[in-house]
């Protein structure tokens, strides 16, 4: 954790160069990205730099209060997205998902003007779902078991997210994730498309917003710019 923390704060004073006072943020759920805000926050303070985020989740939002981030409403764009991934292919598109605030995280990062995910390197793949990583796929309660049928017949292998005791696992949308295996992803952004076209599923964890800025977190403490214009 010591060495992780240490690529962050790099990240973080990379990020604090290139934010203006006026700068809103989006927010990303997870705990890499709550470091990452800890030592985000500080240096804008020290800068007399004052940034408003739009948060994903409840868990984001207690965080950035915490940091003396001003909390705003989504009114459309931001400018910057700061994220985390549960998966990172070498063509930098993403799986995320596993805190279950990916619905608002692909709201927020397709009105965002850039993007800044935040990964250690274990996180990276050659392609996505591989290791055993599954695709999060938000679906509405009705849907619980006829997209679980359209998903097999799409490749998948859908398992539904469930609480410790067992009970339905619940976004903050009211909806359910089915946490869905699929063979290594050549085409993410195909399947992507195929996933949302499913009646009833509200937003897949396959990521593929161009540009993209990945900071590779490394297990030395420093971390690489890895950038995808296209």
């Amino acid at each position: 954790m010591d060495r992780l923390r240490q690529a962050l704060k790099g990240v973080a004073q990379d990020l604090s160069k290139k934010l203006a006072s006026s700068a809103t943020l989006g927010l990303g759920s997870g705990s890499t990205v709550a470091m990452l805000l800890e030592e985000l926050s500080p240096l804008l303070i020290a800068k007399g730099r004052r940034v408003s985020g739009v948060p994903t989740s409840t868990q984001i939002e207690l965080v950035a209060s915490r940091n003396g981030i001003d909390l705003v409403p989504f009114r459309g764009s931001v400018d910057l997205v700061v994220d985390g991934a549960d998966q990172v292919d070498e063509g930098l598109n993403l799986i995320k998902g596993g805190g279950g605030a990916l619905l608002r995280e692909k709201v927020v990062m397709g009105s965002a003007k850039s993007i800044a995910i935040v990964a250690a390197e274990n996180k990276f793949t050659k392609l996505l779902c591989e290791k055993g990583v599954r695709v999060p796929v938000e679906v509405v309660p009705l849907a619980r078991e006829s997209a679980k049928v359209k998903l097999s017949l799409l490749g998948g292998v859908p398992e539904e997210r469930l609480m410790p005791k067992g009970y339905p696992y619940f976004t903050e949308n009211g909806n359910l994730i089915l946490d869905t295996m699929f063979e290594p992803v050549e085409d993410p952004k195909k399947l992507e498309a195929k996933l949302r076209s499913v009646p009833g599923v509200a937003e897949v964890g396959i990521f593929t917003f161009r540009p993209i800025t990945v900071y590779r977190l490394r297990d030395d403490g420093t971390f690489d710019v890895l950038k995808n214009p296209n």
